[in-house]
């Protein structure tokens, strides 16, 4: 799958928020998709341009070093995305390999 990255996200830590602590792990990243029109019944909704949509991809310190080599390359770039099932949630995608695109 073909997409314009623009970031990526890759974090661990320990909340404190509601008093216990509870530790999170996070790692995603951005990218743009072309803006679709709505239009649905009384809805008419139209659009141009860009959208910014997120994925979540395998929670891999050398993915996420791979994926910045990239952006710091030239910042936004296009690449190749591939998806592998989620080991969580098999009804759902990760992205498990970022590569530029040919």
């Amino acid at each position: 799958m073909k997409v314009i990255l623009l970031s990526a996200a890759l974090g661990k830590g320990i909340s404190k928020k509601t008093g216990q602590p509870k530790p999170y792990a996070f790692a995603s990243l951005e990218y743009l998709v072309t803006a679709k029109d709505f239009i649905n019944g009384d809805h008419n909704i139209q659009k141009c341009g860009f959208e910014v949509k997120n994925v979540t991809i395998v929670d891999d310190q050398s993915l996420y070093n791979n994926i910045k080599s990239l952006l710091d390359q030239g910042g936004i770039c296009e690449v190749e995305l591939t998806l592998t099932p989620d080991p969580e949630n098999m009804s759902r995608n990760i992205v498990s390999q970022v590569r530029a695109a040919k």
